[in-house]
């Protein structure tokens, strides 16, 4: 009969910054945990929050899948005399292994002939499996914090655990904690348990307690409360990213409406913005012109929350932002005087060189180039230096990524730097999430800039997540493999490109593009967005026959080519490699790397490269001159081809 596991850990309340890619839906890796236990299951439910890590597996089956085993004995040679009579050592393994020595059977392993045993393994009960599966799920979980202690998989120590089949509790332990039979809710510091009479009925309690399980659905409901607090003429910011994390951290989606001093709206938009984001989790309000009112928006930590909390709440902002305030009032006073210097040096040199160690000025040395910008420079740097200026502010260094914002309200009348005003601005808008991206080249590249910047920075006050630069380079349509970017630019940064991928994966599987190749796409070593979007677009027709077609040219290209030396270029006398160099040349030459231009190409000369495959001897001599200019054109055709995301790279055993 199919029964019913529910895992549940509960916390005070765990970190906002629990993941460090995007939001993940935990069904994926705890289904494929589950599965890799030969487990089988009818549905899968996960509630992540603050306060808790709930798992419910519907429709498990009594006992795990009955699997094969193989085991390894000694080896072929010499376990049989003359006769063909066993050794004692080949009768002691089949019995150990409960088989008849004649139901052994030999198979090579490294060039050595070995005898193994085949047998068949029974699934072990739910019951008995519980910790293993406890393990597995939990294991499943990528957590970008450490974890509490060596023993644990949380970044905080369960406060209870939850165990239970059907109405059973597991006789099990987490983190040194037994299992039990319920579940709790928060009201703020206070904690209420709740005991269940069965797994099968943690959704219902729940969803009594108002926890939703559905990240969407959350969504849902916290908007259609905010609008309902909100005063007329006043609108939600929109921060579709925020949003859906504090719906999918908090419990209680009950907001409050904050109000502040105008007062402090002197300050830039993007510093109270920044500060809001920092130490409150504040959803910023504005006007039907996009202008900032005195107000925000905040969820209560309690499931009914009483007005007073709303009064105090607004009292404790106005506060910090006095503060903030007066440090403000102390840039003003010493920012436009530094500015006024710099466009000094500007007027004398007509051009402003970065400082030395600028990590801004690095990521515009190796972009200006590969974009074709060099008609830009000028004002490329002028804008990391007014940068700069701005990080150097009391301001900038409470709020990391804060000074464009400082710079943009202290240049006042400097004439060579008000031009620039409009570029800083949109700088402004794109880092509040109100532009997608800037309109200006230069603007452009100093926003990339600082996002991959403050990627690699830990310290940089705000996580950079990669699909927020995917999305930029997207937007501008800036071709590059952003993976050689990164290593360039900060060799001693360990960039996790598999992280990158899996977010690129996952977003083409919920657009229902062509399904990438599994670790042949993870594990590339370059990457180009923009690029690669563009080619998904002309690739929705793909069918699965046109990639096992261009796969298998690539493995004949590779079983000639792979493990010999590098050939330099050499003009060849055959005709057909000619008519296949000069486009492939041209290829070579773009920026990036343009996969779509990469496939017109192998699908417009694949019937000239299928020629050059043809009547070659079994082994190409990479010593022989006669073979150089077809070893040369064949390893520059692997290389493109590879580059291709749905490629099938097998591995194959050197040149043959």
């Amino acid at each position: 009969m199919p029964k019913t596991l529910l895992l549940e850990a509960g916390f005070l309340c765990l970190p906002d910054n629990l993941f460090a890619t995007n939001l993940p839906d935990l069904r994926e890796p705890v289904g494929q945990a589950l599965r890799h236990e030969k487990l089988e299951f009818s549905r899968l439910r996960c509630w992540v929050s603050q306060h808790r890590i709930g798992i419910l597996i519907e429709g498990l089956t009594d006992a795990q899948v009955d699997s094969v085993k193989e085991v390894r004995g000694p080896k072929a040679s010499g376990s049989f005399d003359n006769n063909n009579v066993p050794s004692m050592a080949v009768h002691g393994f089949a019995a150990a292994q409960g088989v008849q020595y004649k139901d052994l059977i030999t198979r090579e392993v490294d060039g050595e002939k070995y005898l193994f045993a085949i047998r068949s393994v029974a699934g072990k009960p739910i019951e008995k499996s519980v910790a293993r599966i406890k393990d597995a799920v939990f294991g499943s979980i990528n957590f970008s914090l450490p974890a509490w202690s060596n023993s644990s998989l949380f970044p905080q120590p369960p406060i209870y655990f939850t165990a239970m089949i059907d109405d059973k509790v597991c006789e099990i332990e987490l983190d040194g904690l037994k299992a039990k039979n319920l579940t709790a809710s928060h009201d703020g510091l206070t904690i209420k348990y709740h005991v269940l009479s069965g797994a099968q009925f943690y959704p219902q309690v729940l969803q009594q307690l108002g926890v939703i399980c559905d990240t969407t659905e959350r969504r849902k409901v916290l908007e259609t409360r905010i609008r309902s607090i909100l005063p007329e003429g006043c609108l939600l910011r929109s921060e579709g990213a925020r949003i859906s994390h504090l719906c999918y951290y908090k419990e209680s989606l009950q907001p409050l409406m904050l109000k502040f001093k105008p007062e402090y709206l002197e300050m830039p938009e993007a510093v109270l913005h920044r500060y809001m984001i920092k130490h409150f989790s504040l959803l910023a309000c504005e006007n039907n012109r996009g202008r900032m009112m005195p107000a925000a928006v905040a969820i209560s930590e309690k499931s009914r929350p009483q007005s007073q909390e709303a009064v105090m709440r607004a009292a404790e902002l106005d506060d910090h932002f006095a503060r903030l305030m007066q440090l403000w009032r102390s840039d003003l006073e010493t920012l436009p005087g530094r500015l006024a210097q710099l466009a000094g040096k500007f007027e004398k040199d007509k051009a402003l060189t970065p400082e030395p160690g600028n990590l801004l000025a690095r990521c515009a040395i190796w972009l200006i180039p590969r974009l074709a910008l060099e008609s830009s420079v000028v004002d490329i740097n002028l804008l990391i230096s007014l940068v700069a200026e701005g990080e150097r502010t009391r301001i900038a260094a409470l709020l990391p990524s804060t000074g464009f914002a400082v710079v943009v309200n202290c240049i006042g009348e400097i004439p060579v730097f008000k031009k620039l005003v409009p570029v800083l601005q949109e700088i402004c808008d794109f880092f509040s999430g109100r532009l997608p991206a800037p309109g200006n080249v230069a603007g452009q590249v100093l926003c990339l800039a600082l996002l991959m910047r403050n990627h690699v920075m830990s310290d940089s006050g705000e996580l950079i997540e990669p699909s927020r630069i995917i999305a930029l380079l997207r937007a501008v349509s800036f071709r590059l493999d952003i993976f050689q970017a990164f290593s360039d630019i900060f060799p001693e940064h360990n960039l996790v490109r598999r992280a990158w991928l899996q977010t690129v994966v996952a977003e083409t599987f919920k657009e229902s593009q062509p399904k990438l190749t599994g670790d042949s796409f993870l594990s590339s070593y370059e990457f180009d967005p923009a690029s690669f979007y563009e080619a998904l677009r002309s690739w929705k027709d793909l069918t699965a026959a046109d990639v096992e077609s261009i796969s298998a040219l690539f493995q004949r290209l590779r079983s000639k080519v792979e493990g010999g030396l590098a050939c330099v270029e050499e003009i060849s006398d055959c005709q057909i490699e000619k008519e296949i160099v000069v486009p492939l040349a041209r290829l070579e030459k773009l920026p990036g790397v343009n996969y779509q231009e990469i496939f017109g190409f192998f699908s417009k000369e694949k019937v000239n490269i299928e020629a050059c495959l043809m009547n070659l001897p079994p082994v190409l001599d990479d010593t022989n001159p006669e073979h150089a200019s077809r070893i040369n054109l064949l390893q520059r055709l692997l290389r493109q081809l590879g580059r291709l995301p749905f490629i099938v790279k097998e591995k194959v055993s050197g040149k043959k």
